[in-house]
């Protein structure tokens, strides 16, 4: 990929997310192969391509930290029910038909509108993971894709989803850098102890992240501890499974016994606030809990049929208030907060060279501009309210421009190598075919 010269021209605001949670007003940054260079009041160089900064703010961009990115396929397909009704109704008789082109236009779409509302990395796991980088290739993204596994405890499909692992894990290497490979095991009542072993043992050799839905909701947990005599999270630290590079998705069913075996297994959280509460999961993670108990908590907007959009900037303002709701406290997440989660600490979460979450010298460059000549982002009346307003008033959708990998992939709102109505007409004519 070819890497370009970008500068940044007196940008109004620029929201670094350093340790110190800087913010600059009226400075440029120069971008230079993938890399910041300098921000600084005046930068006289040239450069490929100028963006006027002046009535924009530049912020980090965006870490989407779990979803399933070719289930865009299926966004508003069935809305409106219980999680296993939805699935087993619904979902899983659809994915039986899934073909691999299909879970590359799916991811294709999504895709395109994480980069248009501001989402410069994503962790998914799916099915035909290839087809999903083969997507994201095309988009100039960066992600961790981690292949879907479980087995149902059949020894036969356990044989058959670890020769998938490695198989993947091979090929994905000879993509770019910036799409990494893991291992995405379902959840612990559809994988067997032997394959969720078996999986971390791979993980540890390969050196790479592995992903897993915990404790979704009540109904869950109840059962597991009915049939195991322990809660998810005791049990895979008994198993032996917990570890450094494992992101636990939802978390919501946890108990003060688990939050502490997350906290000595510096096991990553991944926050997905706004699918919990369309499929009425019945309660709220414990955010608070597990900050207080060192673990780190990034967000994630789960997936497009069970969100249904993969708006970061959503799940930022949904996550701040279902916190304060669900306390009776309206501060006891505030914005600063819910933007670190979505930005460093998702950096933190993955612990990625290619990855850091801030605006910063000898960073890697993904940034988002935000257009602030908008309605809903005036007046604003200090540094303060621009962090206020990147969390309860943006939208995705204020998003002008966005820089990938030092890359300028979005300009001016347009898509600068790919064309959204073509890929529309395809998945449109495929879709087709699927649902008759």
């Amino acid at each position: 990929m070819n890497k370009t010269s970008i500068l940044i021209d007196k940008c109004k605001w620029i929201i670094t997310q350093d340790d110190e949670r800087t913010v600059l007003k009226n400075k440029s940054i120069y971008i230079e192969d993938g890399i910041i260079t300098e921000i600084s009041d005046k930068i006289n160089v040239e450069a490929e391509y100028v963006i006027n900064g002046e009535n924009k703010l530049c912020m980090p961009g965006l870490i989407n930290l779990h979803t399933h990115s070719p289930m865009s396929l299926f966004r508003g397909y069935a809305d409106d029910m219980p999680l296993m009704k939805w699935l087993k109704e619904k979902i899983w008789p659809l994915e039986q038909k899934l073909t691999p082109k299909l879970c590359y236009l799916g991811a294709l779409l999504s895709c395109l509108e994480m980069i248009r509302t501001g989402t410069t990395f994503f962790v998914d796991m799916y099915w035909f993971p290839i087809e999903i980088a083969k997507a994201i290739d095309r988009t100039d993204l960066k992600a961790l894709i981690t292949i879907g596994v479980l087995d149902n405890f059949d020894s036969s499909l356990r044989d058959q989803a670890i020769n998938q692992i490695n198989k993947f894990l091979s090929e994905i290497k000879a993509f770019s850098p910036k799409i990494i490979g893991g291992i995405g095991t379902h959840a612990p009542y559809t994988c067997s102890p032997e394959l969720l072993l078996k999986c971390k043992e791979i993980a540890e050799n390969e050196k790479i992240p592995i992903q897993i839905h915990i404790a979704e909701t009540r109904r869950e947990q109840a059962e597991f501890e009915k049939k195991y005599g322990k809660r998810e999270v005791e049990y895979l630290s008994d198993l032996g499974f917990l570890s450094n590079n494992v992101l636990a998705v939802h978390c919501v069913w946890l108990s003060k016994n688990e939050i502490k075996k997350m906290s000595e297994y510096n096991v990553k959280v991944v926050h997905c606030p706004i699918s919990n509460m369309k499929l009425a999961v019945g309660g709220v993670m414990p955010l608070i809990e597990l900050l207080e108990a060192n673990v780190t908590v990034g967000l994630g907007t789960d997936g497009p049929a069970s969100n249904n959009c993969l708006d970061m900037f959503q799940t930022m303002k949904f996550c701040a208030l279902i916190h304060k709701h669900h306390r009776w406290d309206p501060s006891i997440v505030n914005s600063q907060l819910v933007l670190d989660l979505a930005t460093i600490n998702g950096a933190k979460a993955l612990r990625l060279p290619n990855v850091s979450g801030r605006i910063s010298v000898n960073e890697p460059a993904d940034l988002v501009l935000i257009n602030l000549n908008s309605a809903n982002l005036q007046p604003i009346h200090s540094s303060n309210t621009i962090i206020s307003h990147l969390i309860y008033s943006t939208s995705g959708f204020n998003v002008s421009d966005v820089i990938i990998d030092g890359k300028l992939v979005l300009k001016n709102g347009s898509f600068m190598n790919i064309s959204l109505s073509e890929v529309l007409d395809e998945i449109n004519y495929e879709l087709s075919k699927l649902l008759e």
